[in-house]
């Protein structure tokens, strides 16, 4: 009894010289070999395409895959020119105050004008008399404590925390210098308002401590009158970080300055 044979299909690639008809390269194969070339030939690239990616700078590239560190130096740069930014504006606030006191363009009832007639009078060869001088002090008195045109600007993008999460009370003092009066009632932690470093730390003859703490854009907080204090001179610390303890009497007292000018506190502290 015969049997019916049948051939397997089978496929051939050949190169041939066009000028000359010669065959150069000839290919020969069956199907279930195309099938296994093709199929080595994609995992070769899926497995090259996955070393790139994970071996070279362009896994970068890929949601998710950045690194903590350049991460982290995005944002540093992403702050720096945040704050070069607010440099610039402060520079263009004090150029326009500058040209506005050369053009004399200033209002006539502002105090920079009056301060710039001022000194263009005691530039004079005659002696100021009593009058001119009662002026300028009584103007330098006036003026000793007014809040920072600038700081607003400064401030910009900041946001200030409370210094005592838990106090009972935050009244705004009415000595020469603005601070808040914080009154606790029991001892509770006093945190940073913002990030920054202490700058200071010192302790009075009645055992409570002051802690100075400078923050960017040339803010500086005063923590005074703390019981116990949780940190030291040097220490960089983040916002709503632990700095001290109030004491269990008594009341601390919180005071913001920015470029030696000392701000009301309630206008950048939170109340609540």
């Amino acid at each position: 009894m015969s049997k019916n044979y049948k051939n397997p299909a089978r496929y051939r690639l050949d190169f041939i010289k066009e000028n000359t008809f010669n065959r150069v390269w000839s290919l020969r194969m069956t199907r279930t070999k195309v099938t296994l070339v093709t199929a080595a030939v994609v995992a070769g690239g899926a497995a090259l395409l996955w070393v790139i990616m994970a071996y070279t700078p362009m896994r970068t590239l890929l949601p998710g895959s950045l690194r903590g560190d350049l991460r982290a130096q995005y944002l540093e740069m992403a702050l720096r020119l945040d704050s070069l930014e607010q440099k610039a504006r402060i520079n263009d606030a004090y150029l326009a105050g500058i040209v506005a006191v050369v053009t004399d363009s200033l209002p006539e009832d502002s105090a920079m004008r009056r301060a710039a007639e001022t000194i263009i009078a005691s530039d004079s060869l005659l002696a100021s008399t009593e009058a001119e001088r009662r002026f300028v002090q009584s103007y330098q008195e006036e003026e000793r404590f007014n809040l920072s045109v600038l700081a607003p600007i400064a401030a910009e993008g900041m946001i200030f925390g409370r210094p005592v999460a838990a106090a009972s009370q935050a009244v705004l003092s009415t000595e020469s210098v603005p601070a808040l009066i914080i009154s606790a009632g029991r001892s509770v932690p006093v945190t940073a308002v913002y990030r920054g470093t202490v700058v200071g730390v010192s302790v009075n003859t009645d055992g409570r401590y002051t802690v100075m703490i400078q923050h960017p854009n040339d803010f500086v907080s005063v923590y005074s009158g703390i019981g116990e204090v949780l940190t030291q001179k040097g220490r960089k610390l983040a916002g709503g970080q632990s700095i001290g303890l109030t004491p269990a009497k008594g009341n601390i007292a919180f005071e913001l300055w920015h470029n030696g000018t000392a701000l009301d506190p309630g206008m950048y502290v939170p109340a609540q």
